[in-house]
């Protein structure tokens, strides 16, 4: 909402000579942004394998002197991000991965970048750290508190509020239980205020994970029953989707209900599978479900095969 002072700023109406000067402004809005696609260009090509090339002409193209941001130039500068963490991860640089985004080399572009803008890259950045160094747990963890401790100091709840979404995941992951539920409890009371749908569906699967950690059941299932219903209220993509139905898979099986387990796997194995064949989730990322599916009628035959036996219908001892 605009502030009292902003809402009494009058535009002034404009002149002849404005309007006449119009055409030569918007001319001169137009950036010449041929030297930056062509330095991208050079690091995307396959045939350069030279690392550190890579990584100073990446660097230059975000620290540029002339400190375009037009739509164009953003969104170059956008994809060198991107590139300049993929290349990190690859060398093992996790040092410098940390230093990425709280750094100097993207701070020009998060000044000049829009909220959405900024929250929409970090979020990418923490995703293509995740996939391409999924053991590096310790590492993620540093990143995420560096950008909690940037956006608290910028101000920017938002961005806060997701990162620290993200830093719940990596600390049930890690074990920390405990760490992870005060977190999550935390962020919970203020998307409840905000009533945002779509980091409430997030969030209460990560309590639902951590609670089902904690071998905490009832609390497990209330979780995710909360997320389902922020998520049907909501677009949930796919990828979250899976997520939710895997989950689901697993608490019916605490419960020994193996049939309606496999229903859960068996959606989150077709979402998952359809997520790989376009190359949006890491290969491997279905078989687990289908592995679940195998286990789950082995299990529910099984437990069938014992009651018979217990009821004397099988085997040689039969009465």
């Amino acid at each position: 909402m605009a502030s009292e002072g902003e809402a009494m700023e009058v535009e002034p109406t404009p002149t002849t000579e404005t309007v006449e000067q119009a055409p030569a402004a918007i001319a001169g809005d137009e950036e010449d942004i041929d030297d930056l696609a062509e330095l991208l260009n050079s690091v995307e090509d396959e045939s350069n394998s030279d690392h550190d090339a890579k990584v100073a002409i990446l660097s230059s193209i975000l620290t540029e002197e002339r400190n375009r941001f037009g739509p164009k130039a953003s969104s170059i500068k956008e994809r060198s991000i991107y590139a300049l963490a993929r290349a990190f991860c690859h060398s093992n640089q996790y040092q410098e991965v940390v230093n990425l985004l709280t750094g100097t080399t993207c701070a020009p572009f998060f000044t000049n970048a829009t909220k959405a803008k900024c929250a929409k890259v970090v979020r990418a950045v923490l995703e293509i750290i995740c996939t391409l160094a999924p053991s590096q747990l310790d590492m993620q963890q540093q990143i995420c508190n560096n950008i909690i401790a940037w956006t608290e100091t910028e101000k920017r709840t938002f961005l806060r509020q997701r990162v620290q979404a993200k830093l719940a995941s990596v600390l049930f992951l890690q074990n920390k239980f405990g760490e992870a539920l005060t977190l999550v409890d935390k962020l919970l009371v203020e998307l409840k205020k905000l009533d945002d749908k779509q980091l409430l569906v997030e969030t209460h699967l990560v309590e639902s994970k951590i609670h089902h950690g904690l071998r905490n059941m009832p609390k497990s299932k209330a979780a995710l029953t909360a997320s389902r219903t922020c998520a049907n209220a909501i677009y949930v993509a796919p990828g979250l989707q899976s997520s939710i139905d895997s989950m689901s898979g697993v608490l019916h099986c605490e419960e020994g209900d193996y049939n309606t387990a496999h229903s859960y796997f068996l959606e989150a194995f077709e979402q998952l599978d359809n997520l790989e064949a376009d190359g949006k989730v890491e290969e491997g990322s279905a078989l687990s479900c289908l592995k679940y599916m195998m286990l789950c009628k082995i299990l529910d035959s099984l437990t069938k095969a014992l009651k018979l036996s217990a009821q004397g219908g099988v085997g040689e001892y039969n009465t």
